[in-house]
């Protein structure tokens, strides 16, 4: 692999390097007319590569290679006197890591001789091998500086196994070997050259994330770390983070450091925190942790531990190649894995993160058996009208599609007849919204007979609709299931998720459709036809997609066994008396019935001739995976703030939730389970239809298949009970981040720009 094409700029640096020190020596070697920031540890081998003629990139690579192999070597060394198996699994994962290998044998970067000193550093002390402990580690410091990572485990090692005279003895020995390794390329400045260069390496790259997929590739990569942030500056902010991190590591795990396993462990922590938390910070300094996290799972024979491992290098991978394609030009380079990488930056942040909080309460935490019961459902009815309440009057003004909604709700409210026009001219800004049946705008005239005639008014029956609808999640899960625990999690994943928290906090009509059509569903279920009947009506006044519930409704007669009664015939009557009823107030203000019927002849012609488009349109069969959120509404950019509301779902309950409702499809099939079947094909009915259609679509439409996606999650967790607490810890957390997003609440412009973690969701 060290034939296929290096990384060029660094490769060049290394071989003009090697002619530099061969011509002029390392007295002459760092002059601030050349380049030449990197501190003298690997400045040795390069020179004596220039001395010998050897100036090509496999030269370059051989220490590298051998480097890494020692190091599994090592770790091989001290993981088989606990298990052969387990040591020769370590050796393979390390030493044949496609992100080791990458980095080393093709990219031509050196942190394998970093991570070989770096170990040898630890090793040696847990060894007691006091001053080859400093040796190495002033080995590694004069290869990189980054070493510094791991003195605070090194430090607190000493203080616990030796007399302060070993201390000093470390001490003395690193930084001798320091001065003396580097005084013959600052032979007029021994003392303050190496510090002064590498004060200049660390203001070369003054900025949040030097392509490091970390906490500040959040903000955004690439970006001054002078800027201020509550008083204090990015680059600040990062050494406090990265402070508060280590003395977390450490008061976690200042008990266990008599056992070798978590002395490993730590050093991996140390190196995940110094990679995620401060600012200017290179996508290859999580290296290091590599070697420490292998060995920890090997020494204490841990299969989370491993996992890590595993969920760590692929992630450092990903973030490795996207450098490397950014910046080459070759056979190894796709523009569409540039692409990919670069849109899974945020996920690849956040995934490290993640993993560097369980990989510290990995030894304590085992996922509780969480059972939840009919009391819980409330505390979702609450958590549930709170968000969708709090501050809804924010924005005054209408905004996104309640300009045609609530617009034409408030022109209803003053009893003008055009309101009901389709041919009329309306304000600027504003349309007269009769593309859709009426029964939504009433209810928003309801509201706001009750409560003035402002955004509280016609958003106020939205949200309580909203939260009836998580209700109805639970009424309709514990009718399919017969389980109180699948019910009160369906209502909890569907209260969590950003897209009906979004959809109910707006004047549209689209909540509302959902909350009958749950309605209707659970009713028929429930052998209640007039009921039943009476809210498909209230559907189709509500949206024509009430269509969709028909095979729905239909379906269920079977999977529930319902008896062919009279009360069936309520079907025939009700839904077209309740739909006509909902026009009343058309024919009340002087319309007649042809201009009614002409009214749905416009409405069908609308819907099938669109031909409008939109930027945030998106396709019936991307809605799944959330490629193309809405936005609705920006404040702008107001000094260092903004707001935004962005109709997007919580991507921890959107995106396993489709996992749930593969899981749903398989068991139905495996176990002939006809109420599983059922869940699945109700999702796809509210959705699939879409994919034919002639107009624009957007991703709220998606909307109505959420309560069965969520009831299907309800059932894949009360199988996996494991999975249920981490689920929705997580899912809430995830909430929480997003909240803002989703609601229009002013933050810092460096938290929005977070949110948008791939470059379709801008």
């Amino acid at each position: 692999m060290s034939f296929l094409p290096s990384f060029e700029i660094d490769m060049n640096a290394w071989l003009g390097w090697a002619n530099r020190l061969a011509q002029v020596g390392p007295t002459g070697f760092y002059s601030d007319a050349v380049w030449t920031q990197y501190t003298p540890g690997f400045l040795y081998w390069l020179w004596a590569m220039g001395k010998l003629g050897l100036t090509n990139p496999l030269a370059v690579k051989i220490p590298i290679m051998v480097a890494d192999i020692v190091l599994g070597l090592l770790i091989y060394k001290i993981v088989s006197p606990k298990s052969k198996r387990w040591g020769l699994a370590a050796f393979g994962l390390y030493a044949l890591n496609p992100a080791i290998l990458f980095n080393g044998s093709v990219w031509g970067q050196i942190d394998g001789i970093l991570a070989l000193f770096l170990f040898l550093a630890v090793y040696l002390l847990v060894e007691r091998k006091v001053v080859l402990s400093s040796l190495s580690w002033a080995a590694a410091f004069l290869i990189k500086p980054q070493a510094i990572a791991v003195v605070p485990l090194l430090i607190l090692l000493m203080a616990k196994k030796f007399p302060a005279k070993k201390w000093l003895i470390w001490g003395s020995t690193a930084v001798a070997a320091i001065l003396v390794l580097a005084l013959p390329f600052f032979p007029s400045d021994p003392f303050l050259g190496l510090p002064e260069l590498i004060s200049k390496m660390g203001e070369y790259y003054a900025y949040t994330s030097v392509f490091a997929f970390n906490l500040w590739s959040l903000v955004g990569m690439w970006k001054a770390d002078s800027m201020v942030f509550l008083g204090l500056p990015y680059v600040a902010w990062g050494a406090v983070a990265f402070g508060l991190s280590v003395l977390f590591i450490f008061l976690k795990f200042r008990a266990k450091l008599n056992e070798k396993g978590f002395v490993y462990l730590v050093a991996s922590l140390l190196f995940l925190a110094f990679f995620l938390f401060p600012t200017r910070v290179h996508e290859r300094y999580l290296f290091p942790a590599l070697a420490f996290l292998i060995t920890a799972a090997g020494v204490l024979k841990d299969k989370k531990l491993l996992a890590g491992f595993v969920v760590v290098s692929f992630l450092f991978l990903l973030n490795l190649y996207h450098p490397y394609a950014y910046y080459n030009t070759n056979f190894l380079v796709s523009q569409n894995l540039l692409t990919l990488t670069g849109e899974l930056t945020k996920v690849t942040a956040a995934g490290l993160l993640a993993i560097f909080f369980l990989l510290i309460f990995f030894d304590r935490y085992r996922p509780p058996i969480v059972v939840f019961t009919k009391k819980a459902l409330w505390a979702i009815i609450l958590f549930a009208a709170i968000t969708r309440l709090i501050g809804l009057a924010s924005p005054k003004q209408e905004y996104f599609d309640e300009v045609y909604h609530a617009f034409t709700a408030k022109v209803i409210l003053h009893g003008e007849r055009q309101a009901w026009e389709w041919w009329n001219t309306p304000p600027e800004g504003f349309a007269y919204e009769w593309t859709h049946p009426p029964l939504a705008k009433l209810l928003m005239v309801g509201g706001m007979l009750l409560l003035g005639e402002n955004s509280v008014g016609w958003r106020a029956p939205a949200a309580l609709f909203g939260v009836g609808a998580v209700y109805l999640v639970y009424k309709l899960a514990h009718e399919i299931s017969k389980d109180d625990q699948i019910a009160v999690v369906s209502a909890a994943v569907f209260a969590l998720d950003g897209l009906p928290l979004v959809m109910s906090r707006i004047g549209m009509n689209d909540i509302y459709f959902l909350f009958f059509a749950l309605a209707c569903l659970y009713s028929f279920i429930k052998d209640r036809n007039l009921v039943s009947a009476i809210f498909f009506g209230l559907a189709a006044a509500s949206k024509w997609t009430a269509a969709w519930l028909v095979p729905v409704v239909g379906l269920s007669f079977f999977v529930f066994k319902k008896k062919v009664k009279p009360s069936l015939l309520w079907f025939a009557v009700l839904p077209m008396a309740v739909y006509l009823a909902s026009y009343l107030p058309m024919f009340v203000s002087g319309h007649t019935w042809s201009q009614f019927v002409e009214m749905q002849k416009q409405m069908w012609w609308y819907h099938t001739g669109l031909t409008a488009t939109h930027s945030y349109q998106s396709a019936a069969v991307s809605w799944p995976f959330m490629l193309r959120p809405v936005w609705l509404y920006t404040l702008g950019r107001q000094g260092s703030m903004t707001a935004n509301i962005y109709a997007a779902g919580n991507p921890f309950i959107f995106w396993p939730g489709l996992v749930a409702v593969g899981l749903a499809l398989v068991w139905a099939f495996r176990e002939r389970n006809r109420k599983l079947a059922f869940v699945a094909f109700s999702y796809l009915a509210f959705f699939v239809p879409w994919i034919g259609s002639p107009r624009i679509m957007f991703l709220y439409h998606y909307l109505p298949s959420l309560p069965f996606l969520a009831i299907a999650t309800g059932y894949a967790l009360r199988r996996l009970p494991r999975f249920l607490f981490v689920y929705l810890f997580i899912g809430l957390l995830v909430f929480i981040y997003f909240f803002p997003h989703w609601t229009g609440i002013k933050i810092p412009i460096w938290l929005d720009n977070s949110y948008y973690w791939f470059s379709s969701w801008k």
